[in-house]
């Protein structure tokens, strides 16, 4: 008994030993970045990126809320890291700016307002579209990419598996087929256009770095930025539309793959665990207009 007992206490010790060293280098074989050894982006502004009224809440939270009305916040993120500047999402046209009627991407669904450009909110910290050297999307749904032609002289960051899913033959919903051929008018054909496969470190430095969490579209993903004083933080694309829907695993009628976008969501989980990062939810109107907005910042 007495020598089982030493055996199992040697064991037990080589393994905590090589655990311990290989600490240092869990993260080693991953994009994601070691949350000890991260770079730092040094800020990050929020742009009012439109406002938006849907007439049925249950195609957000399908079983439940039919027939009830919505809004939405639609933001945009700016990122300062070095002499660089990295925007997330573009948000709604600026053709709907102060346009009563609004704008849409499924008119007989959501309707879309504008009250602050998104070049006059830049030129508010004195930066114009050509200043902008990354503009990175979430995916490609209308509100998101709505003024990517802004920014012709940018690098656009997407995933290969949302610009290959846009240029793919129809399915079966034509809401869903809408909302495609709306994607390839307004990305039109990017002169720089970088396609990423899964997650990728934008600067190399573990700043910020684009997290592949694919279901609401097949090539959705969302933004994980270090900051100096505000650590980490997620910017959530649509991977998840509202605080509940993130606490309840509940999935969007439109969403393109039901068991993607809960596993997506999962991952989202890990990573906030990991980092203890907040999560910054991109529709959510009600968390959204309690965050700073451009001119003030995060750091």
């Amino acid at each position: 008994m007495l020598r089982q007992t030493k055996v199992a206490v040697s064991f037990l010790l080589v393994a905590f030993l090589s655990i311990m060293e290989g600490a240092p280098d869990a993260f080693a074989g991953s994009k994601l970045p070691d949350p000890v050894k991260a770079g730092v982006a040094e800020q990050l502004f929020r742009l009012d990126c439109g406002r938006s009224l849907a007439n049925d809440e249950s195609v957000w939270t399908p079983g439940e809320n039919a027939g009830h009305s919505i809004e939405f916040s639609s933001t945009c993120w700016l990122i300062k890291h070095g002499s660089e500047w990295l925007l997330w999402d573009t948000g709604v046209p600026e053709v709907a700016f102060n346009d009563p009627k609004g704008w849409s991407t499924l008119p007989k669904l959501i309707v879309y307002h504008l009250d602050k450009t998104l070049t006059d909110q830049l030129a508010e910290i004195g930066l114009k579209p050509g200043d902008i050297n990354r503009v990175a999307i979430s995916h490609t749904h209308g509100d998101h990419i709505g003024n990517v032609s802004l920014f012709a002289n940018s690098t656009i960051l997407m995933q290969r598996a949302e610009y290959s899913w846009i240029h793919s033959p129809n399915g079966s919903n034509d809401n869903v087929n809408q909302l495609m051929a709306l994607a390839r008018k307004l990305l039109g054909t990017p002169k720089n256009l970088q396609l990423i496969d899964g997650d990728s470190d934008v600067f190399g430095d573990g700043s910020v770095i684009l997290v592949s969490t694919p279901g609401h579209t097949p090539g959705s993903q969302s933004l994980l930025v270090h900051l100096k004083n505000s650590g980490f933080i997620i910017l959530s694309g649509d991977v998840v539309h509202l605080e509940a829907n993130f606490e309840r695993s509940i999935v969007p009628s439109l969403n393109t793959n039901n068991a993607e976008s809960i596993a997506s969501m999962e991952k989202v989980r890990q990573l906030i665990a990991t980092y203890k990062a907040k999560l910054f939810i991109n529709h959510d109107k009600q968390q959204s207009d309690k965050l700073k907005l451009l001119p003030a910042f995060y750091d």
